[in-house]
């Protein structure tokens, strides 16, 4: 049979099925790209509109048909935003996780990310993901993440912020510039809680945000420093009772800052090498311009990195030897108390940083246990121990004088003085010996002597008392091994062994040995001299002297205690100069110089002459790193649990949102009350208590207990869910499977006929959420006792819920009992508003007869005196005033 001819459009459709076959891929592909770009225009479009499902729809639709993975990343993002605007929080993150899965380094997928995160409260996880925006965007959108990052920081509650701080110290475990914990060991949960009460401590009286809130935001965006980890670590340990594992971190805290002073010394003298290599040696007065030291300065400072000022230091080290003490002062009664190496670590914070109080408390609490002898061995082996830093010697974390030599050690042979000064003030009074007096004269005593303020010590100051009418203060000046400063000191200090007086100022008689103004009065008070021209030895008593004799000396007695005025007024002046100068004089007034007094004392250790191999085979010990026979072995036992844990307030469960987010906890006041309240239109946030084992979260008010399931599937569907609701149990299971996921009996009864239930499917009220109304039978019995019918728990298997963790509200309470309620209280303020009627008159009328006694008294005073006197001048009993 002969084919039949086709048809025109027949041809026409083979023809163009043909030429897709023969089409290549690319121009398909282009297609599908140009349909997708119209898509996503229309979708934009869309969303400036206003139109977020039209919106979500053309992205999707462009989604499924972009061909590459080159704009998948920005699709992604605008539905993201679409559904963000729409209020569906959970697919805006899923579009923005897949945004940043395909784009790792794009910046706005990260801020999407992490604005959907914070829009379900995951706010730990958004301040994450907006830092990581923060660090991939520039420019405008740098600051606008930066905003927003510390925006994300402040939601935070104090809990989340110490696991943040945790997790950073644990970021720098894990690329081992911070050791691991190998002391004792602590769980997460009590690391958290502890780190949580320094927190609170250290927030008491700022305004929020607290000062770790700053700290936290800082270390974001810049990291945070192995020294500050140590020191985070430390304190949460600390809290936690794990003491030998907070002593470890604090002693590798500030061995890190030794060991940055050192680098820092030694940069220090390399760019003073490379100064004087710059400038080098003049070869002639006209020599030609050297470079600045500035620019010199500038130029090694683009090679090596600018280290920290020495103030900075003193400070970071202060810290550092704060927690060490902490931790060797742990707990009254504790096994690893050590009240000696806790006193040694405080005495050196508080010299680095004396105006911290925090560290004087903690200094007097480890100073109860020790004897004045074992004090005293302390303070001597601080200044034998530590290295170099800087011109004057950072000792330890002790500024030495620079006498103790380049290494800040006493060298064998050496000694060390201290000059104990006594000063004696007249006109002062303990109240005139303030802070700025006694910084006045460390500081002057301080310049003279040529030592750092830090070695001037103020030991004590007597009040004046009327045995002795003068205001003495004891002093103690550490000079380190130059013993002829601290002698020139003393002399000065007490005007003996000074060099000799002008015999024509002073007299011939002054005794020319000393010039001091004690032996001239002496000498004055002693048996006379023979004198000149004649006169007879024997004649000693004045009446036996002819008249002209006995005139001459007199005049001459009163030459030189002219003489000895005039010198005792310059000593005393030159004293007052060397100790403060005017300033000093304005406020403690002149010193009185016989009464002044001083010596040199040597205050070397009693294990300064130990060798140089023998200090360093102990410190190698100490470190760890030599080894000790068995026998000799006196280091500690560890254990891998704290000896005594700590007591974690919510081990059975924790207060949080509908939606399962925490909430700040409350700082408690004194009393520990907890705020009513009756109207609804007050009610404060709602809390919830979810249980630890993640059965169930509830709350409740006056008149209704609310439940949440939360282990039934949210795809599960209503009709194979089944809940019994008993007058005293509650049961919640699988009518499929029997899988039971809530059980229990009931605190107290409910009425199951105004009970109910509902399950949408979803998360916190939107998932299985069981209304349960109170029988309320205590009620019954008391009506006026509201707190009778709250419930502890919610279970009777179930741990007590803390009485003051919420706000009570009872403004759904029975309407009876309500009505008597709101009786009673109008019943009280009309009792108040009387009382306080009544109190305003009594004070009226007393103030009436007040008036009318004054006026009374100036009457008579005036009928007396004749002469009108205000009252005030009568009450306080001021004398009239002669007349006019």
């Amino acid at each position: 049979m002969a084919p039949q001819p086709l048809s025109l459009e027949e041809v026409v459709r083979q023809h163009k099925a043909a030429a897709r076959q023969q089409r290549p891929q690319e121009l398909d592909a282009d297609l599908r790209r140009l349909k997708a770009e119209h898509l996503k225009a229309r979708g934009d479009e869309a969303l400036k509109q206003g139109n977020h499902r039209q919106a979500w729809e053309r992205y999707s639709e462009a989604i499924d048909l972009m061909p590459g993975k080159d704009s998948l990343p920005a699709l992604h993002s605008n539905r993201s935003l679409a559904y963000m605007k729409a209020l569906r929080y959970e697919d805006a993150l899923q579009d923005a996780d897949a945004a940043a899965r395909l784009s790792p380094g794009w910046y706005k997928a990260h801020w999407r990310r992490a604005v959907a995160l914070l829009a379900i409260k995951r706010t730990p996880e958004a301040v994450l993901a907006f830092r990581e925006a923060w660090r991939l965007a520039d420019g405008d959108a740098k600051k606008e993440s930066k905003t927003r990052l510390w925006a994300a920081v402040q939601r935070l509650t104090r809990e989340q912020l110490g696991r943040g701080i945790l997790a950073l110290v644990a970021e720098l475990e894990g690329h081992g510039n911070v050791e691991a914990p190998k002391a004792e060991a602590a769980s997460e949960h009590e690391l958290s809680e502890g780190l949580f009460r320094v927190m609170k401590d250290a927030h008491k009286g700022e305004r929020r945000p607290g000062s770790y809130y700053h700290s936290y935001m800082n270390w974001l965006q810049h990291g945070i420093p192995p020294a500050e980890a140590y020191v985070q670590r430390a304190a949460a340990h600390c809290r936690s009772r794990c003491y030998l594992q907070a002593r470890a971190d604090a002693q590798a805290a500030v061995d890190v800052l030794l060991e940055a002073a050192k680098k820092q010394q030694q940069q220090q003298q390399q760019q003073q090498g490379a100064t004087a290599a710059h400038t080098g040696p003049l070869a002639s007065d006209a020599a030609p311009v050297q470079p600045s030291g500035d620019d010199c300065k500038g130029a090694v400072q683009q090679q090596l990195p600018a280290p920290l000022s020495e103030e900075v230091l003193k400070l970071q080290l202060a810290r550092g030897y704060c927690s060490l003490g902490k931790a060797c002062l742990a707990e009254i009664d504790h096994p690893d108390r050590d009240c000696r190496n806790a006193a040694k670590a405080l005495i050196r914070a508080s010299q680095l940083d004396p105006s911290s109080e925090e560290m004087l408390d903690q200094l007097s609490h480890a100073c109860e246990d020790l004897s004045s002898q074992q004090l005293d061995e302390i303070q001597r082996e601080i200044f034998h121990e530590g290295g170099a830093a800087g011109g004057g010697v950072l000792n330890g974390g002790l500024l030495l004088p620079a006498a103790l030599g380049a290494a800040g050690r006493i060298m064998p042979g050496q000694r060390l003085f201290q000059a104990v000064l006594r000063l004696a003030f007249p006109a002062a009074r303990a109240s005139n010996c303030s802070s700025r007096a006694r910084e006045l004269l460390r500081c002057g005593v301080a310049a003279a002597v040529g030592v750092d303020p830090l070695a001037v010590s103020i030991e004590r100051v007597l009040a004046p008392t009327a045995a002795r009418p003068h205001l003495v203060v004891l002093m103690h000046v550490t000079v380190g091994s130059d013993v002829l400063k601290a002698s020139q000191l003393v002399k000065a200090v007490s005007c003996s062994g000074g060099p000799e007086d002008d015999a024509a100022d002073c007299g011939s008689e002054a005794s020319g040995d000393s010039g001091s103004v004690a032996s001239m009065e002496e000498e004055d008070d002693g048996p006379e001299t023979p004198q000149p021209g004649g006169m007879e030895a024997a004649t000693s008593s004045p009446h036996q002297l002819p008249e002209a004799a006995l005139s001459a000396r007199n005049q001459q007695q009163a030459e030189k205690r002219r003489q000895l005025a005039a010198l005792h007024q310059q000593q005393a002046a030159e004293l007052s100069e060397l100790l403060g100068g005017q300033q000093l004089t304005a406020l403690l007034g002149m010193p009185e110089l016989r009464l002044c007094s001083g010596e040199v004392a040597d205050i070397t250790p009693a294990c300064a002459g130990a060798s140089e191999a023998e200090r360093a085979q102990q410190e190698a010990i100490n470190r760890g790193g030599a080894e000790v026979a068995p026998e000799q072995d006196r280091r500690l036992a560890v254990p891998a649990r704290p000896k005594l844990e700590l007591e974690l307030p919510y081990k059975l469960y924790k207060l949080v949102r509908a939606d399962g987010s925490l909430v700040e906890r409350v700082d408690k006041h004194p009393f520990c009350m907890s705020r009513v309240y009756y109207n609804p239109t007050e009610k404060p946030e709602e809390v919830w208590t979810e249980l630890m084992d993640g059965s169930c979260r509830w709350r409740q008010t006056g008149g209704e207990v609310k439940v949440l399931a939360l282990k039934v599937p949210q795809e599960l569907p209503s009709r194979q869910l089944a809940v019994d609701i008993q007058p005293y149990s509650v049961k919640v299971w699988n009518r499929s499977s029997g899988e039971i996921y809530l059980e229990g009996g009931l605190e107290r009864g409910v009425v199951p006929e105004d009970c109910f239930w509902t399950h949408c499917n979803g998360e916190g009220e939107d998932g299985c959420a069981l209304y349960l109304r109170k029988m309320n039978l205590e009620l019954l019995k008391q009506h006026w006792q509201h707190s009778e019918m709250w419930w502890p728990r919610l279970f009777k298997c179930h741990g007590e819920i803390a009485w003051d963790d919420y706000e009570k509200d009872y403004s759904d309470l029975p309407a009876e009992v309500l009505a008597r309620h709101r009786i009673t209280e109008a019943i009280k303020d009309d009792e108040r508003r009387e009382q306080d009627h009544e109190r305003t008159k009594r004070e009226l009328l007393q103030e009436a007869d007040d008036v009318r006694k004054r006026a009374r008294q100036e009457r008579l005073n005036e009928l007396r005196t004749g002469r009108r006197v205000d009252w005030v001048q009568l009450d306080r009993g001021l004398p009239a005033g002669p007349e006019a």
